[in-house]
Formats: structure tokens, C-alpha cells, sequence
């Protein structure tokens, strides 16, 4: 188990090196300069403009410049804002909005794996019953519908029409509607992934040893096919949750919610270099964090995997 840890430790670095790179080529192959426009409508006085282009490196290659930034993020410093928030240091300002974007998508995850697993274990327990279509049928219309048609649509109904929930806000309240807007198309991927590999373990023979011996169904399914059934779910689980992740940040933008994806969304548009980098390489570490609790819990339920 600690090789397994060492090896996927040393992949997660891979990708923060590689998504640092990509995002540092991205960012200086935008057109213009980021720090031009800092002076408004007004040109920026010739001191100052050479003092950015001194501070960035803008004269020397750009090898040169992606070694003197890589340096500085290993040494963890993450630099100021330019624009968003002029002067703030990046990692104050990502700290500030990491709570709400993992407290929607924690909420997400724990809400849509627990729907998606009852409704794929009644789907895979009622197999060509009438459980098992309104399952199937739920289960397409929420992985066809998009975040926004789905966010839209549980605005107006409980916001607008009913007004029990808050149309967005950082409130407690206020996440209620975006985690749900996340965890609809994940419990529908779930349940869908769920129903089949559950179903082929029901069929196994070892289960129907189980059930020959005398023992009730429920117990048939928690302690014998539930777990063998787990492992594509785990393996899935993962990048499930890099999408979550990745799809707060259209939630975020509707529900007016300052997180994660707001700052890097406004931080592309302005051309903010820091929060960009700052916040592509949390989400990148974030992702490595998962695929590794992943890959652990999979080694867990199935020690074939740790090779």
C-alpha cells in the first residue's frame, strides 16, 4: 500500500507540473500585456509599466521566465493580484473561496453518491420491474439535462415560485440549490453505473451459494454482492468528482456564489495571471487528492489492484 502511495504521489506532481505549464504558455500567449489596462481608460506611466515587465520578466525568454514562476510556486508562493483584488495575496484569496467551493461540491458528493447507490441497489434488486424503468427513466433525464437547464429550472420553481430557498447567496441556505443542481447528474450516473455492476454480481454463484444457505436478500446484497459491485464504482468516483469540481464553476457564476470557480473565471477574463495559476494548480491538487482516496479505497476492496 505505501508503494502504491509513492507512486501516485509522484504521478500527482506530473500533473501539477504539466498543469502549470500548460496554464504559464496559455496565459503569455494571450494578446497584449495583463498589467496595460491597470491604469483604466489612462496609459500606465512609463515607470511602472517597466517596473511589471521587470517584475514578470517580460524581457528575458520565456524558458527563463517559466523557471523564475515555477520556482516561485515551489517555494509556495502563489504572488499578489493584479486586478481582482490589487495587491491581495493570491493565497489569501483563494483560501477565502475554497470553503464555498468545497462545501458545494462535498455536499454534492455526498448527496449524489448516496441517491445514485439506493436507487441503482432497487434498480439492480427489481431487474425489468417497475422500479427498475422509473430508476432508468430518472436516471437518463438527469444525465442528459445540462447544469444550467437544471439550475435554471430549480431557480424559478423554489426561489421564484414557491420562495422557500434563497436564489444564491454564501448562506447555508443559499448552497442548498447548487448542491442539488450537482448532485442530480451524478446520482443519475451513479444509479445507472450502480444497476449494472450490482445486477452481474446477483447472477454470480457465490451469491446464490448465499441465498441457497438460507440468508435474506438484504443481507445477500450489503455483505456479499456490495462490495465486489463497488469497484467500478470507485474507479468512477474519481473523475466524477473532478467534474463536480470543475462543473461549479458554471453553478457558481448563477447562484452569485464567491468561490473557487468565480475567481478563476474573472481571473481568466482579466487576464489576473496569478489567480489563474493560483487557482488552476488547487484544483489540479484537489483532483490529485481524490484520485488517490479513490485508488486507496479501491486497493482496500480489492487488494488485486495494488500491483
Amino acid at each position: 500500500m505505501f508503494a502504491l502511495v509513492v507512486r501516485r504521489l509522484a504521478a500527482g506532481l506530473v500533473v501539477l507540473a504539466l498543469v502549470h505549464l500548460a496554464t504559464f504558455a496559455a496565459l503569455r500567449a494571450l494578446p497584449g500585456e495583463a498589467w496595460a489596462d491597470l491604469a483604466g481608460d489612462r496609459a500606465l506611466p512609463p515607470a511602472a509599466a517597466a517596473r511589471l515587465a521587470e517584475l514578470y520578466g517580460a524581457g528575458r525568454p520565456w524558458w527563463q521566465q517559466y523557471v523564475a514562476d515555477l520556482g516561485s510556486r515551489l517555494r509556495g508562493e502563489l504572488g499578489v493580484s493584479l486586478k481582482l483584488a490589487r495587491g491581495a495575496d493570491v493565497g489569501h484569496l483563494l483560501a477565502q473561496a475554497a470553503p464555498v467551493s468545497l462545501g458545494i461540491g462535498c455536499g454534492a458528493l455526498a448527496l449524489g453518491t448516496g441517491l445514485g447507490l439506493a436507487a441503482g441497489a432497487v434498480a439492480a434488486r427489481r431487474r425489468g420491474g417497475w422500479a427498475d424503468h422509473l430508476v432508468g427513466g430518472l436516471a437518463t433525464l438527469g444525465v442528459s439535462a445540462p447544469e444550467f437547464v437544471l439550475a435554471t429550472g430549480l431557480l424559478l420553481v423554489f426561489s421564484l415560485v414557491l420562495g422557500w430557498l434563497p436564489a444564491g447567496g454564501p448562506s447555508p441556505l443559499g448552497l442548498i440549490l447548487p448542491i442539488i443542481t450537482l448532485a442530480i447528474p451524478l446520482a443519475a450516473s451513479l444509479a445507472r453505473l450502480v444497476r449494472a455492476s450490482l445486477a452481474e454480481e446477483l447472477s454470480a454463484d457465490f451469491v446464490r451459494t448465499a441465498r441457497a444457505k438460507g440468508q435474506g436478500e438484504v443481507s445477500v446484497i450489503v455483505d456479499h454482492a456490495l462490495r465486489p459491485a463497488l469497484g467500478p464504482v470507485l474507479a468512477w468516483l474519481a473523475p466524477a468528482a473532478a467534474n463536480v469540481l470543475t462543473g461549479s464553476m458554471v453553478v457558481e457564476a448563477l447562484f452569485a456564489l464567491p468561490g473557487l470557480g468565480s475567481c478563476f473565471v474573472a481571473g481568466a477574463l482579466a487576464q489576473d495571471w496569478p489567480v489563474v495559476t493560483g487557482a488552476a494548480l488547487l484544483y489540479a491538487g484537489l483532483l490529485v487528492l481524490f484520485n488517490l482516496a479513490a485508488d486507496l479505497a479501491l486497493a482496500w476492496l480489492d487488494p488485486r489492484t495494488r500491483a
